[in-house]
């Protein structure tokens, strides 16, 4: 089944603060999967935890455009090729606008988590966000 998920989110954080928790890992296992083995180059292949179901994401990194743009392949081990998840980031104002888009080939039940699990990353890594900069 074709997936194609974009999710958008209107962040009132500086490019910079957003940027910097798309490409740490501590961040990243905070808002999305735990990892320890992510580091923000292109070639990086690293592993995240899966929290809904038992097993990993294999992932590496495609593309970097600091602060703007970040390209994963993405893979869960169901016998189709990687598909690809962009991070697109955007100044608007004192704000940034985040834009996430997921395109790949799955099975209906991971395209099924995929679709209900998206919007409430994004969620996390706004709270996620809110949260450092309270604390700064």
């Amino acid at each position: 089944m074709r997936l194609d998920i974009a999710c958008e989110q209107m962040l009132p954080n500086a490019i910079e603060e957003v940027w910097s928790q798309l490409t740490d890992a501590g961040a990243i296992s905070n808002w999305l999967m735990a990892t320890d083995e992510f580091r923000p180059e292109v070639g990086c292949r690293f592993r995240m935890e899966r929290m809904s179901n038992a097993g990993w994401v294999d992932a590496e990194v495609l593309e970097m455009q600091a602060p703007r743009r970040m390209v994963w392949s993405w893979s869960v081990g169901d016998g189709n090729p990687p598909s690809k998840v962009t991070f697109m980031l955007g100044r608007e104002g004192e704000g940034t606008r985040l834009r996430l888009r997921h395109v790949g080939e799955f099975d209906a039940a991971t395209a099924a988590i995929f679709r209900d699990e998206w919007p409430g990353r994004i969620k996390a890594l706004a709270e996620v966000i809110g949260r450092n900069k309270g604390n700064g």
